[in-house]
């Protein structure tokens, strides 16, 4: 990158953490870049536009460097690192999950890139980490800025193709078998590892956060052009609070794996070739890991991610994909148990302890998801009860993208039951 090339902010709005600053980055540089002899210009910008990120800050550094040779050279790093308070960091840190990441980046993925290269077939998983650490009470990670090796992040607002899918759902597959072997290996994850969107003893949290959303998506449902029968499949708070803690059961019969937890494209670099194919993909944001069904995942990414129709469509197909990959994997990493079977997993999706990912996916993410960038779009804003919070929601929930996604995929999770919310009664 040249010195000369324009540094854009895609969300001018984001206010930059007094303590990112030129000093942080010296100490990281004397190991990254042995050759620079001093940082000549500091330029924090956001990395991401509104509304791609909301349990996080997620910056992108540049720095201009003197070398020690005399020449000029910009680095750029990407910085993530927690919420203010009054923001929703209050919300994040009482689940845990920056805790829970710091775990995963600095054990566990590495552990399963080591797994993999030991049995001589070596993945990526992951961007390279480069520091963790925390500075006035934040926790904050820097990683490697992939951006100049043609790593991007999918248009979430047109989900991917099958080709995308095909690669996320590959990677999907290497991190869940790396996982299994691993516990094999060293026993259980701690309990951080087995909770997600949901956790027992802090249930309140999910439950003001339907209550909170609930009354302007039930409007907004009658708008949507479905039948009538299909209104009537929304949860009381009652039968909400009992579908979270169902999340929370583990069935030790069925395969299960650490899950990412918010799997879609929003959380997947893809490398793009000459041609502009899609040839590789590395997974970001392991806040919500949870030991589970690896249907979890698949529901969170069909659900999110899958573009047009092929939501519904495709969905068995994907299904298959990601076994297939699974046992590919499994074989290359010489599982030693009885392979899961296609039709185990495909029962596993309709499974009780599995619907939350579904429902809470057309609840929670997919409104603000296909919602153009806005600098309201933040989870402050979108759990607020104020006036601006119910516009959010509004806007969200009737959004001409979101209707025309929902009113095919709505019913279509009726159908199968999955939205039958009296079976928690």
């Amino acid at each position: 990158m040249s010195r000369s090339e324009k540094i854009e902010n895609p969300n001018e709005s984001l206010l930059i953490p007094e303590w990112l600053n030129k000093a942080k980055f010296e100490s990281l540089l004397g190991k990254d870049e042995p050759g620079y002899s001093r940082i000549l210009q500091f330029t924090p910008v956001a990395a991401v536009p509104p509304g791609c990120n909301f349990t996080s800050i997620m910056l992108r550094v540049y720095l201009n460097l003197e070398m020690k040779d005399g020449t000029q050279k910009r680095k750029s790093y990407v910085v993530k690192t927690t919420l203010n308070l009054d923001k929703g960091g209050k919300r994040v840190n009482d689940m845990r999950y920056f805790h829970k990441e710091q775990q995963m980046y600095s054990n566990y993925l590495p552990e399963f890139e080591k797994i993999y290269r030991e049995a001589g077939h070596p993945v990526q998983l992951m961007p390279k980490c480069l520091e963790i650490g925390e500075i006035e009470g934040n926790l904050y990670f820097i990683f490697e800025d992939l951006a100049a090796q043609n790593y991007e992040v999918a248009d979430r607002t047109k989900g991917v193709n099958m080709e995308h899918m095909r690669i996320s759902l590959r990677k999907l597959a290497e991190l869940h078998a790396a996982s299994v072997i691993y516990k094999d290996r060293h026993g259980p994850y701690p309990s951080d590892f087995y909770h997600g969107f949901a956790k027992k003893d802090n249930l309140q949290f999910s439950i003001n956060g339907f209550e909170t959303k609930a009354p302007e998506y039930k409007e907004a449902m009658k708008t949507w052009g479905m039948e009538e029968c299909y209104l009537k499949n929304f949860p009381t708070t009652e039968q909400y609070g009992k579908l979270c803690l169902e999340s929370l059961n583990v069935d030790a019969q069925d395969f299960n794996v650490l899950t990412h937890g918010d799997f879609s494209a929003t959380n997947i670099l893809y490398k793009y070739d000459a041609n502009a194919a899609v040839a590789e993909a590395l997974l970001l944001d392991f806040q919500i890991c949870k030991w589970a069904s690896p249907a979890q995942d698949l529901l969170m990414m069909i659900t999110l991610s899958a573009e047009k129709d092929s939501r519904y469509k495709e969905f068995d197909n994907f299904v298959r994909i990601y076994w297939e990959y699974l046992i590919d994997c499994l074989r290359v990493l010489k599982y030693e148990k009885p392979l899961p079977q296609l039709r185990e997993l495909q029962s596993a999706i309709y499974k009780k302890n599995n619907t939350l990912y579904v429902f809470f996916a057309v609840l929670n993410h997919l409104p603000g998801h296909l919602l153009p960038p806005c600098k309201e779009s933040n989870l402050h804003t979108i759990n607020s009860k104020d006036e601006e919070g119910r516009r959010l929601r509004n806007r969200s929930y009737t959004n001409p993208a979101f209707v025309q996604v929902i009113r095919e995929f709505y019913p279509f999770c009726c159908n199968r039951g999955l939205f039958n919310f009296e079976d928690f009664d």
